[in-house]
């Protein structure tokens, strides 16, 4: 049997963590002094104590440890476990890099007014859960109020951050302007009447984000309807604006709007965009 202090040099923990595993159940010593309350422990147990700081390392909470080593798990259920922990830290992953680069694109943006254009990026968005409401309006004021109805039909803890307006048509007036409003699912939603839940696929973009008002956003289509040209792509899809939460901001001048074009390589060059990539009004959320 181990003193405390021997099994936590030997299992390279602290005193302080095994107390704690004792209190929350995870790892309980193997004697405990009637007399003296000291906890002893079984060189048997240093597998468990292994366990337990390996799962740790994979970013499993301690609640989560306690249920993995309250059930026997076979190689196959360990093998389900593991590869579920991968797409979370994946999905992990991919957000931090895509806050990474609106913090970049921030970080250009505070350079003096007029010193630059917006940056264009070019790259894939990834497969995501959406639900949508999608209506021909009459003026792009109206997106708010369709906003609110699409929120209101989903439940909110289905939600995940970001949301979106997709334009397959952008010409204002009469009705014509052709308008999805998309939020973001952590998984599908359930089929409501208009409400539409499906998985928006990957698609090759040109993207650049915008910081400030309405009035300032026709510059980042032009910059991005610019770098297309540029570098011999085409636009293929509907346009998309995706708004994005910006922590700790006031008003619209801190709102942050990723627009994207979706792309492909031009037939025959280098060429002007076309018609469909043109530079629209759009309501800023």
């Amino acid at each position: 049997m181990l003193r405390i202090s021997e099994f936590a040099r030997a299992g390279n923990v602290t005193i302080r963590t095994l107390r704690f595993y004792d209190e929350v159940g995870l790892l309980r010593p193997a004697h405990v002094s009637p007399e003296s309350g000291y906890r002893g422990y079984s060189p048997a147990q240093f597998e468990e104590l292994n366990r337990i700081q390996t799962f740790k390392d994979m970013g499993f909470a301690l609640g989560e440890i306690l249920e993995l080593l309250l059930k026997p798990l076979s190689a196959e259920a360990l093998r389900g476990v593991l590869q579920d922990r991968r797409e979370i830290l994946r999905d992990r992953v991919r957000e931090d890099v895509g806050r990474l680069t609106r913090i970049e694109a921030r970080l250009d943006s505070l350079q003096e007014p007029g010193e630059s254009a917006p940056l264009v990026l070019f790259g894939e968005t990834r497969q995501q859960w959406v639900a949508s409401l999608r209506e021909k309006l009459a003026s792009y004021g109206e997106t708010d109020a369709l906003f609110s109805e699409l929120e209101r039909k989903i439940d909110p803890k289905l939600l995940a951050e970001g949301r979106a307006t997709i334009w397959h048509s952008c010409i204002e007036g009469d009705g014509k302007i052709d308008c999805e409003a998309v939020c973001f699912l952590k998984r599908p939603a359930a089929a409501r009447r208009g409400l539409k839940s499906y998985s928006l696929a990957p698609v090759n973009i040109a993207f650049a984000y915008h910081y400030g008002s309405e009035e300032s956003i026709g510059e980042t289509y032009q910059s991005i309807a610019n770098g297309i040209t540029e570098r011999g792509y085409r636009v293929v899809g509907a346009k998309r604006e995706v708004y994005w939460p910006a922590a700790g901001s006031r008003g619209e001048s801190g709102s942050l709007t990723e627009v994207q074009f979706p792309i492909g390589k031009a037939r025959a060059g280098p060429r002007t965009v076309a018609s469909g990539a043109a530079i629209v009004g759009s309501h800023n959320l």
